[in-house]
């Protein structure tokens, strides 16, 4: 009797015979490894005695795909396939390294440029190894951009010009962008300042940011990003440019309800010997939620409508006495939120008529909602009309219900501030017939 987990009888044929008390098993396989228990009953009693058989097997290992090329961010696959026995380790080896993976399936799911190269699974027991390897390639375009020259801090006298370069590369070529104070610099922006970027020989992307003639208002935090489809890198530093405070105006800011708002302070002139914020002529923070930072940054966390909604005031001062202030206004936006879904009965009749009503309780306008059918649009098809109730709801109508209308109906409402979703199942019931005779 063969005695695995479970005990079973040895299933006896031509290969496998019981001659007596001795077990022949012709040509061994594999499969054939494990306990056997051994019973002998009389009518005294009996006994029973367990051997293990292990049947070896030279290990062979294959890894498919042998070779596949990935495109940047996609995903990739290797499958280890390996016969023999015993087996009592699998470990996967990139370019000679263990990656500390011993299932025989490896998984990348996005692939990045340091993951190409060869992959080797290896298996082994107690008297021998095998191992396959296969390589993996990055297809098309893959190397994200990268900075090779970047503009640095500095503290000028007013007057000078100004040149501060970033200079990137990557395949494809990136685009580089600039911002002053996380506001994108256009003409209209600040006058004087101008933008030049191209495309040298060597495929480097040269872009610069041109200041004609230094003044106070330059000055500040600038960033250039540079983007392209397979990444993105930003460098930051100060131009400082001497001279009394200044404030740059600040566009107004929407916060959605429950996270947090962050706002830099666009402070230039130099030296300033500090910056507060104020709110109704009380400077913060007022409560725990508020954090104040010396370089002028403003942090909220779990923002609320009610009590954060406000004008804020920067100021800053230099040590001589001079000061600058600029206002700045945020909206706090509510998020819809959703009545559940309800037909009003668990499990409609075939050919009755149904109602669906969503109804959004809270939410910021413009306001928009939809519904969905198993995931899909709904189409005149269907049998199914919707319409508004007004600017917070909309009515799902089914005049005759069907069993093609069996499934998942999904309401959603999004708003500038987020999405929000409810979902219902429709369970139809055939009609009844009689049957007389």
């Amino acid at each position: 009797m063969k005695s695995n987990n479970n005990k079973k009888l040895v299933t006896l044929d031509e290969r496998v015979k019981q001659v007596g008390g001795t077990l022949i098993i012709k040509e061994a396989r594999v499969d054939d490894s494990g306990k056997y228990l051994c019973m002998v009953n009389n009518s005294v009693g009996g006994e029973s005695v367990e051997t293990v058989l292990t049947v070896t097997a030279p290990l062979t290992v294959e890894v498919e795909p042998k070779q596949q090329v990935v495109d940047y961010g996609r995903p990739a696959n290797f499958k280890c396939n390996y016969k023999g026995n015993p087996i009592n380790e699998v470990a996967w080896l990139k370019n000679g390294v263990s990656i500390g993976h011993s299932e025989p399936i490896l998984r990348i799911k996005s692939v990045k440029k340091n993951d190409r190269g060869m992959y080797q699974c290896f298996v082994r027991n107690d008297q021998e190894s095998a191992q396959a390897a296969a390589e993996l390639k990055l297809g098309g375009r893959f190397d994200p951009p990268e900075f090779v020259k970047v503009f640095e801090e500095q503290a000028l006298q007013a007057g000078p010009s100004v040149q501060m370069p970033c200079i990137a590369k990557g395949d494809p070529a990136p685009e580089i962008r600039w911002y002053l104070f996380d506001m994108e610099i256009s003409d209209d922006l600040s006058a004087g300042v101008t933008i030049g970027s191209f495309e040298a020989p060597n495929r480097e992307v040269v872009s610069y940011v041109n200041i004609t003639q230094a003044r106070t208002k330059h000055g500040g935090l600038y960033k250039c990003v540079a983007t392209s489809k397979v990444g993105q890198v930003t460098h930051s530093a100060r131009l400082q440019i001497h001279g009394a405070p200044f404030v740059r105006p600040m566009e107004d800011l929407k916060v959605v309800a429950g996270k947090e708002l962050l706002k830099t302070c666009p402070v230039a002139g130099y030296p300033i010997t500090n910056i507060v914020w104020e709110r109704e002529g009380r400077q913060l923070p007022i409560n725990d939620r508020q954090r104040v930072f010396q370089n002028g940054t403003l942090i909220i966390e779990d923002v609320q409508r009610n009590e954060d909604a406000a004008t804020y005031t920067c100021i800053a001062r230099n040590a001589e006495g001079y000061s600058a202030r600029s206002d700045l206004e945020v909206t706090v936006m509510d998020p819809p939120d959703l009545l559940p879904l309800n037909f009003g009965r668990d499990v409609m009749n075939e050919g009755a008529s149904a109602q669906l009503l969503c109804i959004v309780t809270q939410g910021d306008q413009p306001l928009t909602i939809s519904w969905s059918f198993h995931g899909s649009n709904i189409t005149s098809d269907l049998g199914i009309t919707t319409m508004p109730t007004g600017p917070m709801g909309s009515l799902l109508m089914i005049p005759s219900v069907g069993h093609k209308h069996r499934g998942t109906y999904t309401c959603k409402a999004s708003n500038l501030a987020g999405v929000r979703v409810q979902t219902v199942e429709l369970n139809v019931n055939g009609k009844l017939f009689r049957v007389t005779g």
